[in-house]
């Protein structure tokens, strides 16, 4: 049975059309709707000129939680893995393809903005959305139900004055405290605070890391501001410390202008793939509705201190470096014979 339906789905891609020069990604789902908790298939195809290796979603996760892992994507809740497999097409190109048990506990609708796919070779990922996919949910209501009942009429309670008193006693406090503090402000003179140093970035990411360790992670809806958080500590220290935009420019673009810039002689290829894991798993969370398990946040918490950790400890052996470059040039500066060229001193970057 499962050959089977891995064959309709070859045979359903030959409408892709595939270009050996381009990428396309389908998503399909077996029902137009269930009810609440009814196990379903969705389809996932990704067809390309064969040169890479199709990555589907439940290959994102890390590898300790690979296969056997439930894990969710916007409303439905991916059970596992039915079939997959992949096929060469004769006039070139390949279509692979994997079919997922779901469900899903939504309500009316059930829907996912996005699936996040990709295409992996040696050098570099191209990672990319499968369209977006959308499912009703029949009513558990069932049909011999009997009609709704009217409403009943509403009870009738005493007026109480407590509510005003209380109210308006409150109302002139507040304009009281106003008035004291407006005379205060009259009275004395504005006092000029010194300047808060800047905390070095190291310290400043190790402070907040420590901070969001202390969240509550038992809470669904507190998962994506977590992620939100711990992108902009990641990318506020790589900022500060290697003076690249790391706000304002997305996770591609980033990881270029790291590779390119003097960064791209300093951090070690390890780093900067971490990096590039930290902040494409983060914007998978908050971008296309992936919601890890609890054991996985916190291994992205463990993974950017340890970017960090990282990169800081390579930057203190290049500024060690640079140093000792410094003093050596002042050294042969200082010994150098009457007349002779002076030697420039190292420029501090």
């Amino acid at each position: 049975m499962k050959s089977l339906r891995l064959h309709i789905v070859f045979v359903f891609a030959l409408g892709l059309a595939i270009d050996v020069s381009a990428q396309q990604f389908e998503t399909h789902l077996s029902a137009d709707s269930v009810t609440v908790g009814d196990r379903f298939e969705m389809t996932v195809v990704i067809g390309h000129d064969g040169t890479r290796n199709p990555i589907f979603p439940h290959l994102l996760l890390p590898d300790s939680l690979q296969g056997n892992a439930v894990f969710a994507l916007g409303d439905f809740e991916i059970l596992g893995v039915n079939t997959s497999g992949g096929r060469d097409w004769p006039g070139g190109g390949r279509i692979d393809s994997v079919i997922y048990e779901v469900t899903t506990f939504a309500l009316d609708t059930a829907r996912v903005a996005g699936i996040p796919v990709g295409l992996a070779a040696t050098s570099d990922t191209l990672r990319a959305m499968a369209p977006p996919a959308f499912l009703r949910i029949g009513s558990l209501v069932p049909e011999d139900a009997t009609e709704l009942q009217d409403l009943a009429e509403l009870a009738s309670f005493e007026h109480s004055w407590w509510p005003w008193i209380v109210g308006l006693l409150a109302l002139a406090g507040v304009l009281y405290g106003l008035w004291r503090w407006r005379n205060q402000e009259e009275e004395e003179p504005a006092v000029t605070e010194a300047p808060v140093p800047a905390i070095p970035p190291y310290q400043e990411a190790i402070n907040r890391l420590s901070q969001l360790q202390q969240s509550a992670l038992s809470d669904p809806d507190q998962i994506k501001p977590f992620y939100v958080e711990l992108t902009d500590i990641l990318r506020t220290y790589v900022g500060r410390r290697t003076h690249v935009p790391a706000l304002e420019t997305t996770t591609r673009e980033l990881l270029t202008r790291l590779r390119t810039s003097s960064s791209g002689h300093v951090l070690p290829d390890d780093i900067l793939r971490e990096i590039d894991h930290v902040l494409t798993h983060s914007d998978l969370v908050k971008f296309a509705d992936l919601r890890p398990i609890l054991e996985q946040t916190r291994e992205m918490v463990d993974e950017t201190r340890h970017v960090i950790e990282g990169t800081e400890s390579a930057y203190r052996e290049e500024d060690q470096r640079r140093e000792r470059e410094r003093q050596a040039a002042l050294e042969a500066a200082r010994y150098a014979p009457a007349g002779a060229d002076a030697v420039e001193e190292p420029e501090e970057v």
